[in-house]
């Protein structure tokens, strides 16, 4: 049996390894773009469209380093900004069609990796996993 302490010793093992392979799988896309814009279009692709603010919040990010992140995406046509037609100083991201699609192909890519993974796993050690995964997600009060 593990302990708590073994758990946190291999998240932080394990951080740099996930990171890095979304990093090789999104550069090997026709769009290279960072983990956080990748971050940034899965919250959006949850969610119909979020305030500047909470956007923010759930990249834990200031609004000002936010603001470059929904630019480079939206120069790539990934993220929509809209305007609050009640207060023009207000905008909102919401995901953009080509953001949705690069998504749905590189979430068939990660389906096809993590299924080679699991590949010898039951469905109950993989139900198990997940329910542990969204349990510990769910304490950080996670959009996502």
């Amino acid at each position: 049996m593990k302990n708590i302490s073994e758990l946190a010793d291999l998240i932080f093992a394990y951080y740099p390894k996930m990171r890095k392979m979304y990093r090789s799988l999104v550069s090997v896309k026709e769009i290279p773009i960072s983990i956080t814009q990748l971050t940034c279009l899965h919250i959006l692709n949850q969610n119909s469209e979020l305030s500047m603010s909470e956007l923010a919040d759930d990249l834990c990010m200031s609004n000002q380093q936010l603001t470059k992140v929904v630019d480079a995406l939206a120069e790539l046509n990934m993220v929509e900004r809209v305007c609050d037609p009640n207060n023009r100083r207000k905008f909102y991201a919401k995901l953009a069609p080509k953001g949705a699609e690069f998504l749905r192909s590189l979430k068939e890519e990660v389906d096809r990796k993590l299924g080679y993974v699991l590949r010898k796993k039951s469905q109950e050690e993989i139900d198990k996993l997940y329910d542990s995964i969204a349990y510990v997600m769910s304490y950080f009060g996670s959009r996502t």
